[in-house]
């Protein structure tokens, strides 16, 4: 049944079962900070050579699809420009939400994993919706299953109850 499906997880990056990981990254922020800079650890700087390389930029829209070369379960990386730290909003994690489920759901991708952030001063009950909205918007009806992966213990159960898990 086509539909989007957004669960809240919280483990290591190298044990998330998905068939794509979705990491997000600002076009002012080096080096490489968060998920998108844990796995660029990983894949020995390749991330940051697409950086260093203006192939990706990191403004809002930006995408790249990379391989984990078996680093991690889930075979596809999608890395996604959230723009500029300081103008990171709302409306920007939307458009960036949209971007990662278009660009998976593109790509034949049925389960994602993606990294939960938040614009600084959000909370988390105003920033769900907004990435579900992005989600579906994205997923143009296509069926995709969403684990959101939270950044700490603390922030795993106020998500999860959010999500109503």
């Amino acid at each position: 049944m086509p539909g989007l499906s957004v669960q809240v997880i919280f483990q290591d990056v190298r044990n998330v079962e998905a068939d794509a990981l979705v990491v997000g990254f600002f076009k002012d922020v080096r080096p490489l900070k968060g998920l998108a800079g844990r796995l660029d650890w990983f894949l020995c700087g390749s991330l940051s050579r697409l950086v260093l390389e203006n192939r990706l930029r990191g403004s809002l829209g930006d995408v790249a699809l990379l391989t984990a070369r078996g680093k991690v379960p889930a075979p596809k990386i999608f890395l996604v420009g959230f723009g500029a730290r300081s103008e990171f909003s709302l409306a920007a994690l939307r458009a960036a939400a949209g971007t990662a489920a278009a660009s998976v759901a593109g790509a034949g991708v049925g389960r994602a994993a993606m990294e939960f952030l938040q614009p600084p001063g959000v909370a988390d009950d105003d920033c769900l919706p907004v990435i579900r909205e992005g989600l579906a918007e994205g997923a143009g009806g296509r069926s995709l299953a969403v684990s959101l992966l939270a950044p700490d213990a603390a922030a795993y159960e106020r998500l999860s109850r959010l999500v109503g898990q």
